[in-house]
Formats: C-alpha cells, structure tokens, sequence
C-alpha cells in the first residue's frame, strides 16, 4: 500500500516535547507512528536501496545509531552524506539536526519511569477518567493495527508458529510475562511444543539454554526494558533461533536480534504504559494461526475437550482381584 505525505504534529499526549508522526495513505485510515523507529519501519517500502541501507544500520542499534554525527552514521551505513539527508527527510524532517533533536526527546520518553509518568499524567480528573480511557484506548488500537510494519511482518510470524517442526517459547518481563502467557496458552491449544521460558533466575538461564536452530522465541520486552528478557533474546539469536519481538514504539534493545518484530501503542490514561495493544497482537496472531493450521487445529481441539471430559468425568472404582471394589481410606 503506498504511503502518502508525512505529517510531522509536535506534542504526545504524555511527553512534552516529543513528535507524533502521521503519515497519510492513498487509501484506508491514517496511521500515527509515536517515534522515529516506528516510521522508518513504516517507510521501508518506498525506500531506495541506499536509503534502506540507512534505515537498517539505525535499527540495528535503535537508537544509539541515530545519535551520530551525520559523516558517522553514513560511514556506518556505507553510503555518502547525501543519501542520509534524503533519508531523515523522507521520514518527515527537514534536516539532520531536527532529526537528532527529537531522537533525543525519544530517548528521554524511552527511559521513563512511574515517578516521571506520575507527573505528567497523574492529574487526571476522575469525571474525564472515562472519556479520556476510551479515547486513548481507541489511539493504542488504532495505531497498532493500522501499521504497515505489521501487515508486513504478519505473514511471517504466522508461518513460524504454524509450523508443526518448530518449538515455540514465550518469555516476557514484570507486566509483558502475562501477554507472553497469554500468547502461549492460545498457541497451545492450537498445536504441540510450546513452553515458557520460567521467570525464576535459574530457571530463565536452563529454559534459554533449550533453545536451538529450529526454535522460535516470542520476546515480550516494554519500556522500561528488562535486562534477563533481552539477554533470553540474544542468547536465542546466537544459538541459531528465530527472535519475534513484541515491543513499542521506543523499540527495546532486543529487537537487533528478532527476525520480525511487532510494534504495539500503549496510550493510557494512568501513569501505567497500556498493554491493550499487545493483547490485541496477540488475538489477531491467534486468528492467523487457527486459518493456517485449519483441520490441523481443530483436530488439536477436539483431542483437548476430549481429555477435558475425561478428566472431568469420575473414575469408576477398581475391582480387586476377589471381585470386591477396591478399598478407600
């Protein structure tokens, strides 16, 4: 789908300072990337090879790279000076040092803690509670679902997790651990071989040892970004795993060794960062995976309500060998 004019809209909801960026379609809703990271990957498509080369290089190390100086970040890239002013202005500024000056703004929302947020959206007045929830409830799933990035990615987290040769594990951090749960439980009524990674210490380091080539780890990791969470990430990368990043906008430090990474909005009203939007990834994932596995989910079904029943069901009492019942005691 090509993608139209950006539109640059100073002023987050939460951050003083920080830059909005909406990026108009020839056709369907507009989608509003909150940070630099987020629209480059929404602009990768129309992109040149050079300008792709940029892009991929500031990714790699979100968003350390950005913060270079120009000649830098082009030495990096393996491209001239040139090739990276087209590249800051085709996501929308005018020139490097606009560019770096709301990179910088980002990294200050990116580190922020619940003191920070208590600030900036502690105030809110109990009678606009409601209203204000529902408005920005409505911005998180707007702008998660109508990203490009996503429609781009979802072939290919669906097929991974379709594939009856592939284990799958699910790590998450404090809050994300209960969206990775939640992933896992679905895919686990779907297929076989699926686990979490445990959340204990030594428990986290032997499940991530498990890991091998032929594995796929879906990585939970929202500001601020967990330290064992991002290790479990690079640990699975060097072990030859596939690393499926769920993360924000601020993109954590895992996402240099997913394969495919998942951008949910968490636009909330208290000072707690929403995870509607990773739960609302994880609903639409588990409706990809039921229409590619078809007849082979819903025998996988039918087999677990069949062990439900089962267990469900009292056992009859065992005869001894007299022909009496067994005895209970």
């Amino acid at each position: 789908m090509p993608l139209g004019p950006v539109k640059l809209v100073t002023g987050f909801p939460w951050l003083t300072g920080c830059v909005r960026i909406l990026t108009s379609r020839e056709e369907g809703p507009t989608h509003t990337s909150e940070t630099i990271g987020e629209e480059v990957r929404e602009r990768l498509g129309e992109m040149t090879p050079s300008e792709r080369r940029v892009a991929r290089t500031l990714l790699a190390t979100y968003p350390t790279a950005g913060l270079e100086s120009l000649p830098q970040l082009a030495e990096g890239s393996g491209v001239t000076g040139p090739t990276v002013l087209r590249f800051v202005r085709k996501i929308g500024f005018e020139g490097y040092p606009d560019f770096q000056r709301s990179l910088r703004t980002e990294v200050q929302a990116r580190t922020e803690g619940l003191p920070a947020l208590y600030t900036t959206k502690g105030a809110t007045q109990d009678d606009d509670v409601v209203r204000q929830t529902q408005e920005a409830f409505g911005r998180a799933l707007d702008a998660t679902l109508t990203s490009a990035s996503l429609e781009e990615e979802l072939a290919g987290v669906v097929a991974l997790l379709s594939d009856p040769k592939r284990r799958i594990w699910f790590v998450g951090g404090r809050f994300s651990q209960l969206a990775a749960t939640y992933l896992c439980l679905q895919m686990r009524f779907l297929r076989t071989g699926c686990a979490m990674v445990g959340e204990e210490p030594e428990r986290r380091v032997l499940d991530s040892l498990e890991l091998s080539k032929r594995d796929v780890l879906c990585l939970f990791d929202y500001r601020r970004y967990q330290p064992d969470t991002i290790a479990a990430g690079r640990l699975a990368a060097e072990q030859g795993a596939v690393v499926i990043a769920f993360t924000d906008p601020w993109l954590s430090p895992a996402v240099e060794y997913a394969r495919h990474v998942l951008i949910s909005h968490a636009d909330s009203v208290s000072p707690f960062d929403s995870m509607l939007g990773a739960f609302a990834l994880t609903e639409l994932i588990a409706a990809k995976v039921v229409g590619a596995l078809g007849d082979d989910g819903r025998a996988r079904v039918a087999e677990l309500e069949g062990v439900h029943e089962r267990m469900e069901t009292p056992t009859p009492a065992i005869a001894d060998s007299d022909g009496k019942g067994a005895k209970t005691g």
